[in-house]
């Protein structure tokens, strides 16, 4: 039983290490945040599902609201990576959520949207992974195009798992004297408390993507002085600036960098890049609040002209 009257929204972020939730009244004020664990449907599936959940009860309790008493009265909308394969829709749909309503797009959507208030633009993201993506408006509302952003496994150039698996792969090459980084050994076997080249692989061996990205730091700092390390970094960097590019081609279009590492890779960029970039105008959370509202008021219009046409 709907025990709550208000109406609330909610927007999702979620990534490869954790996901926000904010909680906006009926006016699309901000209320309170709560933060969950990894949200990345294509790679967690039901553990991302649990993520989402357990940022949304969070943000609820910091309003100082009972979720029991307002889960109906919530509509949630979550952008996710890996959002856009057929099995993490599939699993999105099944899944028997507690809200009022529950809808979904891709993280690169809603971040899109925020970024430029709902107006045409594009993003680079720079996290756990990276991707850019460029959004423009249409008679039927809004297109987006992705550019990278394949995953740890095939792509993702650039981000902070990236670059950390560089840094592992140096490190054990290292080991067996095929390299010379000795920096980046040091760093890798401090880092994860290794001793040896087998201590490496049986530390990382199943390790995630976040827990590759967390050296990403490190590597930054350690390329202010380490020729290998600073090598790694160049070639991030050249495959970012190649990436945002790719996303400016539209010449009246601005980027705004997104992401836990955007500041690290920023100066980075070339000067052609540099100057087309802005500051977000709102969060990837409001994105999210502003499809899930945008997608209301369309199901509204339909349904007002269906109603209109049997009359």
């Amino acid at each position: 039983m709907n025990k709550s009257k208000q109406l609330f929204w909610v927007g999702i972020d979620g990534g490869g290490t954790k996901c926000r939730a904010v909680l906006y009244d009926a006016q699309g004020e901000a209320l309170a945040e709560g933060l969950g664990g990894p949200a990345n449907i294509a790679r967690y599936q039901h553990l991302a599902l649990e993520s989402m959940l357990d940022a949304v009860k969070a943000a609820v309790a910091q309003a100082g609201l009972v979720f029991d008493d307002v889960c109906q009265s919530l509509t949630v909308c979550a952008g996710l990576a890996g959002a856009f394969l057929p099995s993490s829709q599939t699993v999105l749909t099944q899944w028997r959520h507690p809200f009022g309503d529950f809808v979904f797009t891709s993280d690169l959507q809603i971040a899109l949207l925020g970024a430029h208030a709902g107006k045409g633009g594009a993003v680079m993201i720079t996290g756990t992974g990276s991707c850019a993506a460029t959004l423009s408006t249409t008679a039927k509302g809004y297109e987006v195009h992705q550019i990278g952003g394949y995953g740890f496994q095939l792509g993702d150039q650039g981000s902070g798992a990236w670059l950390g698996r560089q840094a592992v792969q140096q490190a054990l090459l290292h080991a067996d004297g095929i390299a010379d980084a000795q920096g980046i050994y040091d760093m890798v076997t401090g880092f994860y408390q290794c001793q040896s080249a087998t201590d490496i692989v049986e530390r990382l061996n199943q390790a995630q993507p976040g827990e590759f990205a967390q050296l990403a730091p490190s590597m930054f700092a350690l390329a202010q002085h380490d020729t290998a390390a600073k090598h790694i970094v160049q070639t991030g960097a050249e495959y970012l600036d190649a990436l945002a590019h790719k996303a400016l081609t539209n010449p009246s279009i601005y980027l705004v960098c997104l992401g836990g590492l955007a500041n690290k890779w920023t100066p980075f960029l070339s000067d052609s890049v540099q100057q087309r970039l802005v500051e977000p105008a709102q969060s990837a959370e409001w994105g999210a609040m502003y499809y899930a509202r945008a997608k209301n008021s369309l199901q509204v219009c339909v349904q007002a002209e269906q109603a209109a046409v049997l009359k």
